[in-house]
C-alpha cells in the first residue's frame, strides 16, 4: 500500500484530496481573485515541484514564490487539454477561462457550465462538476500542461486586445475567449472578433447565424451543433428547464411554410430569418439561418459546397442592412460560425477561407459592421486564426 493509499485509509486528505479542494476554491473566487487563495499544493505543481514533498525551507524560499498568472496559465493549458468536450467547455466555463466570464461571479460561471451538460446548476455542482475538478487535479499531478508552448491569445497582459493575426507557426490550440485581430483586406485593414466559445453564450451581437441544412429542419435540442444549441438557448421553458416553446424552431418553421414547400428543399445559400427568441436577453435580435448542408447523397450525413457557404454570408449580410435601412432594428453586429464545417462536412479551413473571402467582398461594400467570427473548437479556431494570418502582405 502506498503512502496516499496509508493515508487515504485513515481518513487523511491526500494531494489529490487537497488539490480538488484548492480547485474549487479557484472556481468559486474566479481568476481575478486567485491572489486571494492558499494554494500550497496547486503551486508546488506550478514550480514543478512534488505536492506534498516539500519542505518548510523549500516552500519559503525566494524562487518557490508563484505568481497567480503562472498559476492562471498552467490551469488554462491543462483545461485545454482535457478529454472530451464536453468536459472542456465545462472547465473553461467554471474556471471563467471562456469567452465573457472572466468577471462573473462563482453561481453565474457555474450556471453556464451546467447548461453545457444541459443540466441545473445544483445537478451540475453535486455531479459533473465533483468529476470535472478531479480529472484536472489529475492532470496537474501527473505534470501536465509544463511542456506545452504558447497559443496564440496566451499573453501576459490582458486577455482581449488588438493585434496581428498569430504566426502560423502557432501551436494548437487556441486559446479560449475573446480575440480582435486586425485582418488586411484589398480595400484596408478591418478588426475581426474571433470568440473561441459557444455560440449561444454571445451577448450583446445584434445578429447570431445558425448553419442548416436545405430543409430548414433544425439540429435536435441535445445536439452540440450550432443549430442545436442556438434552437435550444431561444427556447422557451419552465422552471425545471422542460421546453415549453420551441421558439426559433417554430417560427423557422412558418417560415418555409410562407416562402417554401415544407418537405421540399430550398436552394443552397438560402436565408431565412426568425427571432432570437429567449436570446433577447443577451442582446440579440435576429437568427439568421442560412441553409448551407445537403444530404449526402449516399445518405450519410452532410455535403457542403463553398460557393454555398459564400452565397449564404452574402445574403446575411443583404438581409441584415435591408431591416436596418428600413429602421425596424437598428442591426450594427453580426456574429458567423464556421458555415458547413463539423457535421456539414466541410473542413474548417476550406469554411474559413469561405467566409473570410467574402467578408473582403462585403465590407469593400458596406464597412458598416462590427463582424464576429466564432468557433467552440479551439482546432478549428487555429484553422480562422491561419487563414487571417496568411492575408498579412
Amino acid at each position: 500500500m502506498t503512502d496516499e493509499q496509508e493515508r487515504a485509509a485513515l481518513g487523511v486528505p491526500t494531494v489529490l484530496d487537497r488539490l480538488v479542494d484548492e480547485l474549487g476554491r479557484v472556481r468559486a473566487l474566479g481568476l481575478l481573485r486567485l491572489h486571494e487563495a492558499e494554494l500550497d499544493t496547486l503551486h508546488a505543481c506550478v514550480a514543478g515541484r512534488t505536492p506534498g514533498a516539500e519542505t518548510a525551507e523549500t516552500a519559503s524560499a525566494p524562487d518557490a514564490r508563484v505568481e497567480p498568472e503562472a498559476v492562471e496559465r498552467l490551469l488554462h493549458t491543462v483545461v485545454l487539454g482535457l478529454d472530451g468536450a464536453l468536459l472542456r467547455d465545462a472547465a473553461l466555463h467554471s474556471f471563467g477561462f471562456a469567452s465573457g466570464t472572466r468577471d462573473l461571479s462563482g453561481k453565474e460561471r457555474r450556471e453556464r457550465a451546467a447548461h453545457v451538460y444541459r443540466v441545473g446548476a445544483e445537478r451540475f455542482r453535486k455531479h459533473q462538476e465533483k468529476l470535472m475538478l478531479q480529472q484536472v487535479a489529475r492532470a496537474l499531478l501527473n505534470g501536465e500542461g509544463h511542456d506545452a508552448p504558447a497559443v496564440p491569445g496566451a499573453r501576459e497582459g490582458p486577455r482581449e486586445g488588438v493585434g496581428a493575426a498569430p504566426p502560423t507557426d502557432a501551436v494548437l490550440p487556441v486559446r479560449a475567449g475573446r480575440h480582435v485581430v486586425r485582418t488586411a483586406f484589398s480595400h484596408g485593414d478591418v478588426l475581426l472578433t474571433v470568440h473561441v466559445a459557444p455560440i449561444e453564450l454571445l451577448t450583446g451581437v445584434d445578429v447570431l447565424v445558425s448553419s442548416e441544412n436545405i430543409y430548414f429542419e433544425m439540429s435536435k435540442t441535445f445536439r452540440r451543433t450550432v443549430s442545436g444549441s442556438l434552437r435550444r438557448a431561444g427556447a422557451t421553458k419552465d422552471s425545471v428547464g422542460r421546453i415549453t416553446d420551441d421558439v426559433i424552431a417554430r417560427q423557422l418553421g412558418a417560415w418555409v411554410r410562407k416562402f417554401g414547400v415544407p418537405g421540399l428543399p430550398v436552394a443552397a445559400g438560402t436565408v431565412a430569418v426568425t427571432s432570437p427568441g429567449a436570446l433577447s436577453a443577451q442582446g440579440v435580435r435576429r437568427i439568421l439561418h442560412a441553409a448551407v448542408a445537403t444530404p449526402s447523397a449516399t445518405g450519410d450525413g452532410y455535403e457542403t459546397a463553398p460557393d454555398a457557404v459564400a452565397t449564404a454570408v452574402r445574403r446575411v449580410f443583404q438581409l441584415a442592412a435591408a431591416e436596418r435601412r428600413a429602421g425596424r432594428v437598428p442591426l450594427r453586429s453580426i456574429a458567423l460560425p464556421l458555415l458547413g464545417a463539423g457535421r456539414g462536412g466541410l473542413d474548417a479551413r476550406t469554411s474559413a477561407e469561405t467566409v473570410v473571402g467574402t467578408l473582403e467582398q462585403v465590407l469593400g461594400d458596406d464597412p458598416d459592421w462590427s463582424v464576429h467570427l466564432v468557433t467552440r473548437n479551439p482546432v478549428s479556431a487555429r484553422a480562422v486564426f491561419d487563414v487571417l494570418s496568411d492575408r498579412r502582405p
